[in-house]
């Protein structure tokens, strides 16, 4: 391999066994990487030159019952297969209270194809030739158990090529940035030049090498052991079976062991047996989006629509595949650069010199062929970028990106079925008559308060919408979780069938077989995400999964999230949470006639609690951070509110009150929140004028030094008690005498965060403080507060400043 590091001892050996082992009298053991073309074209010439008699693919086996689908006139790539496993049986040993918060452990995993992925194209050419096809990989349960996936993934995880530390020094030594770019560098470049042994032996090569750093206990825990193993008693199974030349075509990681696995003794446990809820494989529409590597997709090659390019070129003209492939590219991403406003459009020369760019790299990198995706992505560098690349190219590189991942989407034929959910949601969208049979939105008005069916039909898209599903938005009505229009008696969504609509509930299938099932199964899973999200004990977001709970209409699982509630209050430590939790249980109760939560006889008391624990928080505000003052004042003006439209025999006021009591005064206190608590102490008659003309002085005098902070006192009592701006003249006075004798120097240091004061005022209210004002200096009004001393040159100055701002501004695309 060219620019190799140093291999290891007896590498050349093992290279050329493997070689060797690759071709037996009956198998040939064909080594891929997931959608690459030219592993693709490879394999189509092997098929039709060799003509096998069974052609074996990884994949997982029980979705071999799917290829007749995906080789259905009216399949389209993008499509994947989708899988699920529910581990009901709690086969994984999981700790009881995960079980218990998450309800049962659930995976899902996809197996994608694009034209140019081989596995694909060895199934339509094994197809033409009439060759028995089978997927010969464990099925997606026994990889879960055995060790191999821990979440929703792909199934062609190409991990260990991607980690391989020999593949990573070999990228540098080549100067390739990266797997992708040497891959490209050492296979698609050049594949056309190479007879399809020769190609498999090289291929066979580089996966053996990235194989050098992968341990025996890390290949065993990770369950890639166990996979080769079942890989390899599905070979001997069809070997014994059948006469003639089997092709197997797997991931190359997998090839490098097979040849020695299929001679040793059979190693395979009996097939898993789960009930039918528990798994399924199904087709789904995919999309190049999800395709993209550069978008976490586990395995294969990125920029699906350059590489879906190049191979319909392949297609045509072999010889000039690349070639015309860079330059159309380039022709397309010129046109959408002049169509999209914000980005510095391309002329003809900018593309001709990028296209010249990219021939001259590839000449220069050995690429015979034409220029690779990564010698376009240069020549387009180079070419196109005619600014920083952190700015203006940024901007031209996301046209670039959009151009070269593509927004293509696949289909499946409906001969190939749809999962219970899928046909939950058609059933219930009929029954609720919205209409699904074209993609025209349209839009509807739902009465939460006097129609049940209305009520039914928006639990429903509220489902769907706590899913994540592409179907309905809500576009006004109350929002029972923060709080906002709660005086709409209407909901009103617009509503969309999309297809995908259905490969996403698809996806949600793993949740559950109905729209109801999916959605509680996916809140008990958000519940115990709390946990990971560091929100483990925020009583707020436990409200807020019980006010969703209610919207879905899943009123039977509530009693979990009450308890969950109460937990939450007692262990939660932010104030501000217990104040949210407070308002949102509040705004439940008050709404329960549209959420029908009558039979929460719970509510009122955990709204009492979260109350008291609040209160008995509010001492401990001493500490609140500069940064968090102004937020915890907006709450605590909140929670003052809720005490003003309660009854106090419910509510205790004083509990309140006294929470509050000590911070004024309380030695290193934050400034905002002294004043805050003060103000409104003050304003609830439980401080004298005096207390608080003595803190607001002391405040002031110490700010006239090289503490301007120190005026955050008065910020935060005016924030509590606005009207003490006018209504108190000794307030004014308190402050006029410090602008006396303040030096200037001081003044203006003080003068920012003193206007930030009164900033909250009206323009009435601040007229009021302009009049109190004026009497302390004896007179009836200050006069003209505006400057009209402005000369012609003063004026022409500013105008000049204010175009070259908008010139500045409309250059960088900010206006």
């Amino acid at each position: 391999m060219a620019f190799a590091p140093e291999p290891p001892t007896g590498i050349s050996q093992k290279i050329a066994a493997l070689g060797a082992a690759l071709r037996t009298d009956d198998i040939l053991f064909f080594p891929i990487r997931h959608h690459s073309p030219a592993c693709a074209w490879h394999v189509r010439k092997v098929i039709q030159r060799e003509k096998p008699v069974a052609i074996l693919i990884e994949g997982p086996q029980d979705a071999t019952a799917l290829i007749p689908f995906i080789v259905h006139a009216k399949t389209q790539t993008p499509f994947a297969m989708y899988t699920t496993f529910v581990d009901s049986d709690n086969r994984l040993n999981l700790p009881d209270e995960i079980r218990t918060m998450a309800g049962v452990a659930r995976f899902a995993g996809y197996y994608p194809f694009c034209d140019y992925s081989p596995e694909l194209v060895a199934i339509q050419a094994g197809k033409a030739i009439g060759a028995h096809l089978r997927f010969i990989d464990l099925t997606f349960p026994e990889k879960v158990l055995a060790g191999s996936l821990r979440e929703s993934t792909s199934l062609l995880d190409e991990t260990h090529l991607k980690r391989s530390a020999y593949l990573a020094a070999l990228a540098k030594n080549a100067g390739c940035r990266d797997q992708d770019d040497l891959w490209d560098h050492l296979f698609e470049a050049n594949f056309l030049k190479l007879d399809s042994l020769t190609f498999m032996q090289q291929v066979a090569a580089y996966c053996l090498m990235s194989r050098l750093d992968a341990t025996a206990e890390a290949l065993e825990a990770d369950g890639t052991n166990a996979r080769e193993w079942a890989m390899a008693a599905a070979i001997r199974e069809e070997r014994a079976n059948r006469k003639g030349l089997i092709l197997v075509v797997t991931g190359g990681f997998h090839t490098v062991a097979l040849p020695e696995l299929v001679k040793q003794p059979a190693k395979r446990s009996q097939p898993l047996k789960l009930a039918s809820e528990d798994a399924q494989t199904v087709l789904m529409r995919f999309s190049f989006e999800q395709l993209d590597a550069l978008n976490g997709y586990a395995a294969g090659m990125p920029s699906p629509n350059y590489y879906q390019r190049f191979w319909q070129r392949l297609q045509r003209q072999p010889d000039s595949a690349l070639l015309d492939t860079a330059n159309r590219i380039l022709v397309e991403i010129g046109r959408r650069t002049r169509e999209k406003e914000g980005t510095q459009p391309l002329s003809t020369a900018d593309e001709i010199a990028a296209l010249t760019q990219a021939e001259r790299l590839a000449r220069f990198r050995g690429h015979t062929s034409g220029p690779t995706r990564e010698d376009l992505l240069d020549g387009i560098r180079g070419c196109f970028v005619k600014g920083a690349m952190d700015t203006e190219g940024q901007l031209l590189m996301a046209v670039v990106q959009v151009m070269l991942v593509g927004d293509q989407v696949g289909n499946v034929p409906p001969e190939a079925g749809v999962p219970p959910l899928v046909d939950d949601f058609r059933r219930q969208a009929t029954a609720l008559r919205l209409k699904i049979n074209d993609t025209v939105t349209k839009s509807l008005s739902l009465d939460l308060y006097r129609k049940r069916s209305h009520r039914s039909t928006s639990r429903f898209l509220h489902c769907l919408k706590f899913l994540k599903v592409p179907f309905g938005a809500m576009t006004a009505g109350p929002d029972f979780v923060t709080g906002r229009s709660l005086d709409r008696l209407f909901e009103t969504w617009d509503y969309r069938w999309l297809p995908q609509t259905e490969s996403t509930l698809i996806e949600r299938s793993l949740f559950g077989t109905t729209v109801a099932e999916a959605a509680t199964n996916r809140l008990k899973q958000a519940i115990a995400d709390l946990a990971d999200e560091g929100k483990a004990r925020s009583a707020t977001e436990a409200v807020a999964m019980l006010i969703h709970a209610c919207r879905m209409g899943l009123h039977a699982h509530t009693q979990q999230l009450l308890t969950l509630i109460a937990r939450h209050i007692n262990d939660d430590p932010a104030v501000l949470s217990l104040i949210e939790a407070l308002k949102q249980l509040t705004l439940l109760w008050q709404s329960r006639e549209p959420l029908e939560a009558h039979k929460l006889a719970e509510v009122p008391a955990l709204a009492l609690a979260a109350y008291r624990k609040a209160c008995f928080l509010l001492p401990a505000l001493v500490n609140c951070p500069p940064e968090q003052a102004f937020p915890t004042l907006a709450g605590i003006n909140l929670l003052r509110e809720f005490l003003a439209s309660t009854n106090p025999e419910e509510f205790d006021p004083e509990l309140f009150f006294l929470g509050l009591a000590e911070l004024p005064a309380a030695p290193q206190v934050n400034a905002v929140m002294a004043g805050g608590a003060a103000g409104i102490l003050f304003s609830a008659g439980k401080m004298e004028l005096p207390a608080v003309l003595e803190l607001v002085a002391g405040y002031l005098d110490s700010a006239s030094g090289q503490t301007p902070e120190k005026i955050g006192f008065l910020q935060g009592f005016l924030k509590c008690c606005r009207e003490a701006a006018w209504t108190i003249p000794e307030l004014l006075q308190v402050l006029d005498q410090r602008l006396h004798t303040w030096p200037e120097a001081d003044f203006l240091k003080i003068l920012p965060e003193l206007r930030l004061s009164f900033a909250d005022l009206t323009p009435r209210e601040t007229d009021r403080v302009a009049a109190s004002v004026a009497q302390l200096h004896g007179k009836a009004d200050l006069g003209h507060l505006h400057n009209r001393e402005l000369s012609a040159a003063d004026a022409q100055l500013a105008m000049h400043i204010n175009r070259i701002v908008l010139e500045s501004l409309r250059a960088d695309g900010l206006l």
